[in-house]
């Protein structure tokens, strides 16, 4: 009874230490994947910082308002290409018939001069 009482024993530990070690491994491949997981989240905090960095330079005022400039011709507005709501309603009112109509001399000066200077 006490050999078969010790082989049990003997057989536990066994398998205690193969599990354990097993665990062990498994510890090991699980903290070098999270270290490699940090490498590669360092990795791309990084490139997201470059990008930002990128779009923050394509984005410069500047630099839209010059291309906007060369492509369509466009540039920001003036204070003569101004309206206020009541003289855009006053320069586009609808007659009778239900058609819109512009009424140059309705329009104030500062808007003939902004819509000369786009023909």
């Amino acid at each position: 009874m006490m050999r078969f009482t010790t082989f049990l024993l003997c057989l536990i530990l066994a398998a205690a230490a193969a599990g354990r070690y097993k665990a062990e491994i498994a510890v090991r491949e699980t903290k070098s994947e999270a270290r490699a997981l940090d490498r590669q989240k360092a990795e791309e905090l990084s490139a997201i910082q470059i990008l930002r960095a990128e779009v923050a330079f394509l984005e410069r005022p500047e630099r839209l308002a010059e291309i906007a400039e060369d492509y369509t011709g466009l540039a920001p507005l003036s204070g003569a290409q101004l309206m206020t709501a009541e003289d855009l309603e006053f320069a586009f009112a609808t007659e009778r018939g239900g058609t819109n109509t512009v009424r140059t001399a309705r329009i104030p000066a500062a808007a003939k001069v902004a819509v000369a200077g786009l023909e």
